[in-house]
């Protein structure tokens, strides 16, 4: 039979060496933490440093671009004469002035690819007292009010 000091002393050292590695992990999580936390704040200053640079970048750009003082007036007449272009294009009839558009016709036939006497002719129409819808005049309204808005 094992004696009771025998059993009572080999518990004790098995139960203090169980909370020494306790200790020891929770030192090592701690260190970790310790780490992560300082990681992290290496990251925040990287990254408010990063920002300040940016931030002075961008305030020079702007202190370079903004000392223009015909900027604004240079973009106001710009983004009037493409209106102006356009309104007059469109009005153009009102004034008495006739439109001529071009309509091209296909003329001849194709017979299953063999036979092929096909062409293109351009005819000129003229229209009068019409107005006139371009596709690319609303583009570039829209590009010159972009490009006033994004200036400014």
């Amino acid at each position: 039979m094992i004696p009771i000091e025998l059993l009572t002393m080999s518990g004790g050292a098995l139960m203090g060496g169980l909370f020494k590695f306790m200790d020891q992990a929770q030192k090592a999580k701690a260190e970790q933490q310790k780490l992560m936390l300082e990681a992290m704040k290496a990251k925040t200053e990287e990254a408010d440093a990063a920002s300040e640079r940016a931030t002075k970048a961008a305030d020079a750009a702007a202190a370079r671009v903004g000392n223009d003082p015909f900027a604004k007036l240079t973009r106001r007449i710009f983004v009037l004469s493409m209106v102006a272009l356009g309104a007059w294009a469109m009005m153009g009839s009102l004034t008495g002035l006739d439109i001529v558009v071009p309509i091209e016709k296909e003329t001849g036939f194709n017979f299953l690819g063999l036979i092929d006497t096909t062409g293109t002719t351009t005819e000129f129409v003229r229209l009068e007292n019409a107005i006139v819808h371009f596709e690319w005049l609303k583009i570039s309204i829209l590009a010159a009010g972009s490009f006033y808005l994004g200036k400014s």
